[in-house]
């Protein structure tokens, strides 16, 4: 059998670094394996442990702009030492040899994550490290921290491409912001290269803030009785946006957010008060900065070059407290301090690229086994009272560490994973595109619920998912890979039953399956949540279904209610009715936002009984202000061919004249004033915290202009879920403006 490899000839990669395993011909149990590149051209020869059968995982580095060729050679008598390179017992002694093609294709059209080091105005770049590290030699300054972020930035990536492959995803990985280099450092040679390589650029920021301000034992997330320990992410967010401009501006311009990850150099071990200051662990961010943020308490356990990978994922030195933090009281030796801290850290750039926890993954704590994807020998493990391990002798360790499948597919739709060959949407806010370029779509899933108990949901760009979450944990999910992974494909409507619903989450997950699961519907335009879906598809709920004439003269009616757009803010809604096929003139408060939305229509004279809302719905009123004077216009107003709002008979169809408010009259307002025959269809909005802005789309084709604040919130759009319903009222929310709306619907007749 020859020497053979996870990877087939000439494949294409991503990552600059790929993790490569496979096996010997020869079966030795242990014996070093060696790869040499093109013959030296760009980077100098890699050498990674056999063991067990001959099993090898092996950290290689490509360059782009032609294939790398890999001469592999197998020896039987040599070990790799504590600088990480080969060492034999006389001379080498090859036993197995081969050859291995691969293809790297940068992807620079991808938006990057910028790895950033933060240090207090009067740091001197010292970090914790361990009295045995100082006596190797080791120096704990900024110039070591730096390029032992480097190092780690590449295992992220590596590990993510591997992740990816893993399930069938293509060879696909995040990119990091790079800077030329020709120094051979990073790959433990103290020479300049006639060839220069990218490395992973460190952003060194300086904050306006001391050491000891940063060291503040209330900002710490670990201490229990810290006053602001959130402080720490708003600051490397602030730093970022007015500290680096160099960096951030170019983002604002674009109008899309920037990507960072951020580690706070002077973090340090409070053996007092046994907590780590300048330290916290979280991910997320705004509009504008995606980030992450950790300490650098663990810092001292990372390699500061390649070739010391193997070395620190099988040093074993046990730490004392008495001198380095033991993080969630897993890092009893320094390759779990490896493991956790680098682990944890990624854990929080998968907060920022979009991933919630997990039930498994290194979206949970996985990251106790990220050794594994890198070694085929473990060391001595103090967290689980174990004196050592070594792979299979089929090449699979029983448990490691995964990325869980619901993260890797967000990343197959996240633009910073992009291959030159997708065919598929991308997430609107994760690619280089402005943001606003979007605007002409739909942004977020739109809601509405059935008379079926169901949900139906709508969206014009695509869902790509769709999870049931027990315990703020997905525990069953839909999928709709691209066709050509052989999915269906984006999804633009779907319904959802509840039972139906909570049948297959039940036998996904038996032992946490719960009647009141909540639903999120991924899509390219962004998440929906819903949090008790139960409560969301009960046609006897009354925040749901609304039973009502709605002034409209037509008896009893069942309202559904859609989603709501905007915030409730805790306040009872106002609830109107109308009938869109006989409103001839709508009127818009608006200034800055929106303020209100008056319908002016007809309804019959008679022939409907009236009835009391339902459900803790208020009566609708009928409101008829036929006399009141119309005030002079202060704003734009449309006005058709043939113009009958002045006209109490005009063109309208018979019957009593009504007028209907949902949020505040003020003295700035716009019309529409609808032709004969027009009927509105859907209603647009800008939205966000609250409602800006409001449009019109009619059975004329026609797109009214964006009334309020039209750059406002994201948008969003409400309508008729389907030709079997109509549209017969809004509910809203009103403070001092309009704080949320939706629409109401029945089921036609």
């Amino acid at each position: 059998m020859p020497l053979t490899f996870n990877y087939q000839d000439h494949e294409i990669v991503s990552s600059s670094t790929v993790i490569v395993s496979g096996r010997t011909s020869t079966g030795i149990n242990t014996g070093v394996i060696s790869f040499t590149n093109n013959k030296n051209k760009v980077y100098p020869p890699q050498h990674f442990e056999v063991n067990n059968n001959g099993n090898f995982k092996a950290l290689l580095h490509v360059y782009p702009g032609e294939s790398n060729i890999f001469e592999v050679q197998v020896s039987d008598n040599g070990f790799i030492n504590g600088l990480g390179f080969p060492q034999y017992n006389g001379n080498q002694h090859v036993v197995d040899q081969g050859q291995l093609a691969l293809t790297y294709n940068p992807l620079p059209h991808n938006k990057p994550v910028h790895l950033c080091v933060i240090l207090g105005k009067d740091s001197n770049g010292s970090y914790d490290m361990p009295s045995y590290r100082l006596q190797r030699g080791e120096v704990a300054n900024l110039d070591t921290a730096i390029r032992k972020l480097k190092v780690a930035g590449r295992l992220m990536q590596a590990f993510t491409q591997d992740e990816m492959r893993a399930i069938g995803l293509s060879n696909r990985s995040f990119q990091f912001v790079e800077e030329t280099v020709k120094h051979q450092g990073i790959f433990g040679y103290n020479v300049e290269s006639p060839t220069p390589h990218q490395e992973v650029k460190i952003h060194v920021i300086r904050s306006p803030k001391t050491v000891a301000e940063l060291r503040n034992p209330n900002v710490a997330q670990q201490n229990p009785k810290g006053t602001d320990k959130g402080w720490l992410f708003s600051h490397a967010i602030d730093l970022m946006k007015n500290h680096s401009p160099e960096i951030f501006d170019t983002y604002r311009k674009m109008g899309t957010a920037i990507q960072c990850a951020f580690l706070y150099l002077d973090a340090t071990f409070e053996t007092r008060l046994k907590i780590i200051l300048t330290h916290a662990a979280l991910g997320g961010g705004t509009a504008e900065v995606k980030c992450a943020i950790f300490g650098s308490h663990g810092l001292h356990s990372w390699p500061i070059n390649f070739p010391q990978v193997t070395p620190h994922f099988l040093d074993a030195t046990h730490l004392s407290t008495n001198e380095v933090a033991n993080d969630c009281n897993e890092c009893g030796t320094s390759w779990e301090c490896f493991n956790i801290t680098l682990g944890a850290f990624m854990h929080e750039i998968g907060h920022s690229l979009g991933s919630p926890h997990q039930v498994n993954g290194v979206m949970l704590r996985d990251y106790v086994w990220w050794n594994r994807s890198f070694q085929t020998r473990e060391m001595e493990c103090l967290r689980r009272g174990t004196r050592g391990e070594v792979i299979g002798a089929d090449g699979n360790w029983p448990r490691v560490c995964h990325w869980n499948r619901l993260d890797l597919i967000r990343y197959l739709h996240h633009g910073s994973f992009s291959l030159p060959t997708d065919n598929f949407g991308k997430t609107f806010s994760t690619t280089f595109a402005p943001d606003k370029q979007h605007d002409d779509i739909n942004k977020e899933p739109t809601l509405y619920n059935t008379p079926s108990g169901g949900a139906l949901i709508k969206l014009q760009p695509g869902i790509f998912m769709v999870e049931f979450v027990t315990k703020d944990l997905a525990r069953h999910h839909l999928e709709y890979f691209p066709r050509n992974y052989g999915g269906p494909g984006l999804q633009h409507e779907m319904m959802l039953d509840y039972n139906s619903s909570l049948q297959m989450l039940r036998q996904a997950a038996p032992k946490d399956a719960s009647d009141d699961f909540a639903v999120r519907v991924l899509s390219l335009g962004g998440d929906l949540f819903i949090n008790n879906f139960k409560d969301h598809c009960s046609n006897s709920g009354k925040d749901n279904v609304i039973k009502s004439d709605f002034g409209l003269n037509r008896g009893t009616l069942t309202g559904y209610k859609s989603a709501l757009l905007g915030k409730s803010k805790d306040k009872k809604p106002a609830i109107i009715g109308f009938d869109l096929n006989t409103v001839y003139k709508v009127r818009i408060y608006h200034g800055g936002a929106l303020d209100g939305v008056k319908f002016y229509f007809t309804v019959p004279s008679g022939g409907g009984q009236s009835s009391k809302p339902q459900g803790g719905a208020p009566k609708v009123p009928a409101r008829n202000y036929l006399n009141k004077l119309v005030n002079k216009l202060s704003d734009t107003s449309i006005t058709p061919k043939h113009d009958t709002s002045s006209s109490p008979n005009g063109n309208l169809p018979e019957g009593t004249k009504k007028e209907v408010l949902i949020g505040n009259e003020k003295k700035d307002f716009s019309e529409l004033v609808l032709d004969p025959g027009e009927v509105i269809t859907r209603f647009h909005f800008r939205n966000g915290a609250w409602m800006d802005a409001i449009q019109f789309e009619t059975t004329a084709g026609r797109l009214s202009p964006m009334f309020g604040n039209a750059k406002g919130g994201h948008l969003s759009t409400l309508e008729a879920p389907s030709h079997d319903f109509e549209l017969i009222g809004m509910y809203g929310y009103t403070g001092s403006w309009l704080d949320g709306l939706g629409v109401i619907y029945t089921s036609k007749r």
